[in-house]
């Protein structure tokens, strides 16, 4: 485990350093992302200004819900999301073959080679407004909640991080495997709701078949203090099978790949 936290740093540094050669191209991405990241601020200001709850949540149970969203969404950016993305690219081009070859594991590899610094931009905002929302929201016990939304939050991390790779392991079997990005992106963007507005069959897929319910929602649930021991647990449950079934399914496209140099 140490190996691979020192990899990542270097990967991080190396990243880094890349990003921050021209910092003026650097500060405008981080800003054009911070400004990207506003609009699901504006989305919820506009759309309380005509109702008052949301399936029982409140405008600033919303902003905690949806500042926790917008964490996610730069945290999935920095560690693995700008990586995983182009696994199809890295299996037409040949590169991937390169990585088999390392005397390190093949997944991780391909999960943290390419991190977005610049996305740090949208984490700055989701924190802004996640305060602008507690700030609203009698916190029953803040120092109670805040190591259980810890959790949480790398739990979610871990479930978007599985979904998304499970939906470019498709890419082992089809040269379109860039098209699987936008899949990746909308299953995502149905986390930034309250699975609270879905009923029936729909959210038992949003819980137990694809856990969205555990991105931001039950983390957002801790800090407003309506966190049952159940979807904690749950949490950790859904986690560790979410990155069971993409190493199966990892592991499963790698016997079957044929190799672009042979």
């Amino acid at each position: 485990m140490t190996k691979y936290i020192r990899l990542y740093g270097a990967f991080f540094r190396a990243n880094f350093m890349k990003a921050t050669a021209y910092r003026g191209n650097f500060w405008l991405y981080v800003l054009l992302t911070a400004l990207e990241s506003m609009t699901v601020y504006i989305a919820i200001a506009v759309l309380f200004l005509h109702v008052e709850t949301i399936a029982g949540w409140s405008y600033h149970d919303m902003l905690v819900l949806s500042g926790i969203f917008i964490i996610t969404n730069g945290l999935s950016w920095i560690l693995f999301r700008a990586s995983v993305m182009q696994l199809d690219q890295m299996i037409t081009s040949g590169d991937l073959d390169g990585k088999l070859t390392k005397p390190v594991d093949a997944q991780f590899l391909v999960s943290v080679e390419r991190i977005d610094i610049e996305d740090v931009g949208r984490s700055f905002v989701g924190i802004g407004i996640l305060w602008l929302g507690l700030r609203g929201t009698p916190l029953f016990s803040f120092a109670t909640a805040l190591p259980f939304f810890l959790i949480m939050l790398v739990s979610g991390q871990i479930i978007l991080y599985s979904i998304m790779l499970l939906v470019k392991v498709i890419s082992f079997a089809s040269i379109q495997g860039w098209s699987t990005n936008a899949i990746s992106w909308r299953f995502h963007d149905l986390s930034r709701y309250p699975t609270d507005i879905y009923t029936g069959m729909m959210r038992v897929i949003y819980t137990f078949v694809f856990p969205l319910v555990f991105i931001a929602t039950v983390p957002a649930k801790a800090l407003i203090g309506r966190l049952t021991m159940p979807f904690f647990f749950g949490s950790l449950v859904a986690a560790a099978m979410s990155f069971a079934v993409v190493r199966f399914f990892w592991v499963r496209a790698l016997q079957k790949y044929t190799s672009a140099s042979s």
